[in-house]
């Protein structure tokens, strides 16, 4: 399958750039989002601020709903921004020109990498064993005897 193939079916599949974004922010989203409450939370501690529960059964703090507000205004802020915008939409675009190797291809060249690091890894325990014999009990030996 040639890399024109492969954009044609991922276009054939309804693929559009801007979904591959809005996911890509959605995942970032949720781990700035978890990253940010633990900031909050500890900036809470220190300067000594209440940080109670808004929800009980959720077990949501104060400093969970400022995180959440913090992420979806930066968010906006990206999405907003021309320059962040047009380089989120060229990288998706670009990303749905690649080919993925398949699962054989993946596998054979795994097995591949597997087998000459070995094969590496023989080797250089044989010249390090060499090396070692040279330099501690040959060396040693004939300089002796000099």
């Amino acid at each position: 399958m040639s890399a024109t193939d492969a954009s044609q079916q991922a276009n054939r599949a309804g693929m559009d750039p801007k979904r591959l974004v809005v996911i890509a922010y959605l995942g970032l989203g949720l781990i700035v989002a978890v990253f940010f409450a633990n900031l909050f939370d500890q900036i809470a501690v220190r300067i000594g601020v209440g940080n109670g529960k808004v929800l009980e059964g959720l077990d949501w703090k104060y400093s969970h709903l400022v995180a959440l507000a913090a992420t979806i205004g930066l968010a906006a802020y990206l999405w907003t921004n021309p320059r962040t915008k047009s380089v989120s939409l060229e990288v998706a675009g670009e990303l749905m020109k690649v080919t993925w190797p398949s699962f054989e291809e993946t596998r054979v060249s795994t097995l591949a990498v597997v087998v000459a690091s070995l094969v590496a890894s023989v080797l250089l325990f044989g010249i390090d064993t060499l090396c070692l014999k040279v330099m501690v009990d040959w060396l040693p030996m004939i300089w002796g005897k000099l």
